[in-house]
């Protein structure tokens, strides 16, 4: 993966611009910019911890599993019947076995079955109720392939970065505004904002797309990716999205 050059990746709006939509009429305008640059700070250094977690190894190396089976590659109990929800009890049954942090492992959990059950609602053509117990067909088929799983991966790492920036963006700004009934209509502004902050996270996520697809025809076809192969790609993708934080608040 070292030898990928990843350019600079447009977004629809700048996080700056987002945050000043949110922002209230108690926000002193000179606030808008720090609260942006802090709340990317904040996520960037979450990042750091995040690529060695074990709870985030952990819901990959699912994610990854998970994507086998559909290529036939590892052995699975009839997984054209695996719905979103069955997904998600086995990805919580595997969680809960590992040390660390509760709410980071929460956390994780959640991005990880939003991101299966995006990438179902997405892709699945026969199955009619994605939450149900059982569906016809197979409508995990397409995540078996490179395609499929840097769709999943991409996914993934959205999900986590939506989450972390409304947790940090509300920190900074409760930090920032005086009182507490300017803190909870920013809150207000914020829930009104969630879709910028979505379309954020998703826009900056792409970055870990463009080399996901070639990590796993080279690494997880084949073989097993081994832990420390996980670990790697892990260190790689939350170093680029931390390069992609740097450059949006140098713009």
């Amino acid at each position: 993966m070292g030898h990928e050059r990843i350019g600079v990746l447009p977004k629809t709006k700048r996080w700056r611009a987002i945050v000043a939509e949110i922002a209230t009429v108690d926000t002193p305008p000179s606030d808008v910019p720090e609260i942006a640059r802090h709340t990317l700070n904040a996520l960037g250094s979450r990042y750091v911890d995040l690529a060695s977690d074990t709870a985030v190894e952990t819901a990959f190396g699912y994610l990854i599993d998970f994507a086998r089976m559909a290529a036939g590659k590892q052995a699975a109990a009839d997984i054209a019947n695996k719905s979103p929800l069955s997904i998600v009890i086995d990805l919580g049954q595997r969680l809960a076995a590992t040390e660390g942090s509760m709410e980071t492992a929460e956390i994780v959990r959640r991005a990880a079955a939003d991101a299966v059950a995006t990438w179902g609602r997405e892709n699945a053509t026969t199955q009619s109720d994605l939450f149900a117990d059982s569906a016809p067909g197979n409508p995990w088929r397409g995540l078996g392939t490179g395609a499929g799983f840097c769709e999943l991966s991409r996914l993934f790492f959205s999900r986590l970065t939506e989450r972390y920036l409304n947790y940090f963006l509300d920190r900074e700004a409760s930090a920032a505004l005086p009182n507490l009934q300017s803190r909870e209509q920013f809150r207000r502004h914020l829930q009104a904002h969630l879709g910028e902050v979505s379309k954020h996270s998703f826009e900056t996520a792409k970055i870990t797309q463009s080399f996901a697809a070639g990590w796993f025809n080279k690494n997880a076809v084949t073989n097993q990716p081994t832990r420390a192969q996980i670990r790697r790609f892990l260190s790689y993708a939350f170093a680029k999205l931390r390069e992609d934080l740097r450059r949006e608040d140098r713009q």
